[in-house]
């Protein structure tokens, strides 16, 4: 989901847990200030890499707009997913509601095509293209 410029850069590895890895660029990641707050003090195997995350492997439900892992995701990873999405809020927070929310709205009132939908929630998006398949 496109984060707005109130985002921070976020070490994916702790400089607590691997100080080599502190200025590397490779280990910089993007997230939404509240987002990285919330991961605190977990170390890099307890969640996710954004990196590593494959298409599919979460869905945006409609009309709850909540976060859930689909059965894609590989065995190996699915545990952390579950915790990730917990620990971080990303499930059903409603803070992260709010902008799905909006996002949502965009597209329903026509203020946004399917298209840019796809650049700013691609979630939500693909929850529109599944929705729209069915009918």
């Amino acid at each position: 989901m496109w984060v707005p410029s109130s985002g921070t850069v976020d070490h994916f590895v702790s400089w607590n847990e691997d100080r080599s890895l502190a200025y590397r660029w490779a280990n910089y990641r993007f997230a939404a200030s509240w987002l990285n707050s919330s991961k605190q003090r977990l170390r890099a195997e307890q969640v996710l890499d954004p990196f590593e995350v494959a298409d599919g492997w979460f869905e945006i439900i409609l009309p709850s707009l909540q976060l859930v892992v689909t059965d894609t995701i590989p065995a190996a990873a699915r545990d952390r997913a579950a915790f990730v999405l917990k620990r971080l809020h990303l499930a059903h927070d409603e803070r992260i509601i709010r902008q799905r929310r909006e996002w949502y709205r965009m597209y329903q009132a026509g203020e946004l095509t399917l298209g840019g939908l796809a650049l700013k929630a691609p979630l939500i998006a693909a929850a529109v293209r599944k929705q729209l398949a069915v009918r």
